[in-house]
């Protein structure tokens, strides 16, 4: 397989391994808010806050698809990171619950500008070889669900040796 393609899957596994951080993290540091002199957050906050990066996914997606089709996947592919970076840093220090929703709508904002990027890529790199779009796209799907997975259960144990510090870990 090519090497790009190889770097489009590994950041993809990186990608979703930090939103399955963050969204984890974002639990654990929402029960503890009162500890932080915020006050006590409520079961539907902590909901509309984690949909809040599932809307945003979803709305800003087909624009960041379109950006991609006029300016190139591998310039808006990089948006994601920032976007992400941005929003974890901005989360550590962070106990307002409008800035929480804002950070959570970034995050969502990097997820939609990498996505659409990353499957064009994928669409373009393997558009001569029908079995290598099928295999690059099922690896896709298997990094993307391990890169959640291994992010939501490297949580708990972040969060136990760092307390909110694991955002900025995240970032990094």
């Amino acid at each position: 397989m090519r090497r790009s393609l190889v770097s489009v899957l590994v950041g993809t596994f990186t990608l979703r391994f930090s939103t399955g951080l963050t969204g984890a993290l974002l639990v654990f540091y929402l029960a503890e808010l009162e500890g932080f002199g915020a006050r006590h957050v409520t079961p539907l906050e902590v909901g509309v806050l984690t949909a809040a990066f599932y809307l945003a996914e979803l709305v800003l997606s087909p624009l960041f698809g379109m950006l991609s089709d006029r300016v190139g996947s591998r310039s808006v592919m990089l948006y994601g990171p920032i976007f992400g970076a941005v929003a974890v840093v901005m989360t550590a220090p962070t106990t307002d619950l409008f800035l929480l929703g804002v950070t959570r709508w970034l995050e969502g904002a990097a997820a939609a500008a990498s996505i659409p990027s990353i499957l064009g890529f994928i669409a373009v790199a393997t558009s001569h070889d029908e079995g290598l779009r099928g295999r690059t796209v099922a690896q896709f799907e298997a990094a993307t669900l391990a890169g959640l997975g291994l992010g939501l259960v490297a949580a708990g144990g972040l969060w136990t040796l760092l307390d909110r510090n694991a955002f900025f870990l995240n970032a990094a």
